[in-house]
């Protein structure tokens, strides 16, 4: 059986402060077959924990990006796609295409990242479901881009004091104002970005970022910024998001949620204390 080969390939690496240099080769990879020449492209990674700067040996085989044989036309589009991809989430190129590329900062690809989702997020109308029920299946754009968000990030692996890191950077204030934020702090960021970085932190398994994105909807003003119907779609929810949101319902849920949406959640609310503390809200108002 005739074996792969290489027709041009690329290795780009990604590098942050506090972890080991991740390395990806992507190829254009060709073989002869009873019908003719086929296609495909080829993806390998591998980590150097050295950090020397150099390709690691340990870049195997990989995996093929396409279940089926691409024409050369496929073949094309399919590598340029996932070269774009890999740059867009941070990765540079040892050689080949650096040419391309202008002067980018170590955190910029968290930047487009957040900046994408937001993008999303203000063109995506909500749905039915957003307008009739916060307990509904289909989150809202907000809540739907925080977690592909949230999902990319979970996927490059990053350390929590990495990615504090870089999201101090692209917010411009001090890895110290992140952790523990004071009012002032919390009033220089734009409220569409809080409402995406809060689910990131308040689901992640690290507790130190949970306890971030506790000391962030702790600030009085903070729940009054972020859309109601994205903070009752939490309330709504069965995991993390809503035991965060449930020591301020008790105190402030009639203030933060309206009248409606505490009723609502009185009968679509997973989680149980969530429950109970709007079924007190009911009886409060009826």
């Amino acid at each position: 059986m005739a074996r792969w080969s290489e027709v041009r390939g690329y290795t780009l690496v990604l590098s942050h402060p506090r972890g080991p240099d991740r390395y990806a080769r992507v190829a254009l990879v060709t073989k002869r077959t009873l019908f003719g020449e086929a296609l495909n492209v080829r993806e390998a990674r591998a980590e150097d924990t050295s950090r020397s700067g150099r390709e690691p040996e340990a870049l195997g085989l990989g995996r093929m990006l396409s279940w089926r044989w691409l024409g050369q036309g496929e073949a094309e589009e399919l590598l340029s796609a996932r070269l774009r991809t890999l740059e867009t989430l941070g990765y540079r190129p040892l050689s080949g295409r650096a040419d391309e590329l202008g002067h980018r900062g170590a955190w910029d690809w968290l930047r487009d990242l957040v900046d994408r989702q937001l993008a999303r997020s203000r063109e995506e109308p909500p749905t039915r479901d957003d307008a009739r029920d916060a307990g509904a299946t289909s989150p809202p754009p907000a809540q739907r881009g925080a977690e592909t968000l949230r999902a990319s990030i979970e996927s490059l692996g990053l350390e929590p004091n990495a990615l504090l890191e870089g999201v101090a950077t692209i917010l411009e204030i001090p890895e110290a104002q992140l952790r523990d934020p004071s009012p002032a702090t919390a009033a220089a960021v734009e409220p569409e970005i809080i409402a995406m970085l809060l689910p990131v932190w308040l689901e992640h398994e690290d507790p130190s970022l949970r306890h971030v994105g506790a000391r962030w909807l702790a600030i009085p003003a903070t729940p009054y910024e972020l859309d109601r119907e994205q903070l009752a779609s939490w309330a709504a929810s069965d995991g993390r998001l809503a035991e965060a949101v449930a020591p301020r319902l008790r105190r402030e849920g009639l203030a933060m949620l309206g009248p409606e949406s505490l009723l609502r959640l009185a009968h679509t609310a997973r989680n149980p204390d969530i429950r109970n503390l709007a079924q007190m809200w009911r009886d409060r108002l009826t």
